[in-house]
């Protein structure tokens, strides 16, 4: 008899604690909101607002100017190089390998110059990037109460979707009105890493 009670207390035990988790996973649950996303393309924002086809602009004006600069250097490397090696035969071998020596100091400089002007370049669009990124996070935020959603998600994490959840032209349309251009800014020096 004893066995038969204690078996059975220990069947309600079981089936209050069961009850009582489930219960309260119902609660977790309600107290979620249901997720409405809307979806964007961040690459497209980039690239077709009037600020991303702005520095994208600047940039390639710049990259331009530095390969123009960089041309002239290497062409006239070039012409010192043939210089040198016409002189071998010449100058006598000391004077020869300091004149070697002093060449190679001059291709390492220009190629630390390229590599610096490279890093400067990158430091100019992140700083831009994140120029535009700022005047985002409102439109973002507002597009967000408007359609009433939850959650913004880049189109690259979507597999499949219905349709009317892209907010992409919306959020091009309202970043072009506040940030139209964004001025490139090279910056004087990026420290090494």
């Amino acid at each position: 008899m004893k066995q038969i009670i204690k078996i059975t207390s220990l069947m309600a035990i079981v089936m209050t604690v069961a009850f009582t988790s489930k219960i309260q996973a119902g609660f977790a649950a309600e107290a979620l909101p249901n997720a409405v996303i809307a979806v964007i393309d961040s690459r497209q924002v980039r690239f077709n607002s009037a600020a991303g086809k702005d520095i994208q602009g600047q940039l390639d004006t710049i990259r331009q100017k530095f390969q123009t600069e960089i041309a002239e250097k290497e062409t006239a490397l070039k012409e010192e190089e043939a210089t040198l090696k016409s002189q071998r035969a010449i100058l006598p071998k000391d004077s020869y390998e300091a004149k070697v020596r002093e060449f190679q100091n001059k291709v390492l400089a220009v190629q630390r110059e390229v590599q610096a002007k490279n890093k400067q370049l990158e430091a100019a669009l992140v700083n831009a990037q994140n120029k535009v990124q700022r005047a985002l996070k409102p439109i973002l935020q507002k597009v967000l109460k408007d359609h009433k959603a939850t959650m913004i998600m880049d189109v690259s994490l979507v597999i499949e979707k219905a349709a009317g959840l892209d907010v992409t032209t919306k959020v091009i349309e309202q970043l072009d009105q506040v940030l139209p251009t964004v001025k490139v800014e090279m910056p004087a020096s990026v420290p090494q890493q």
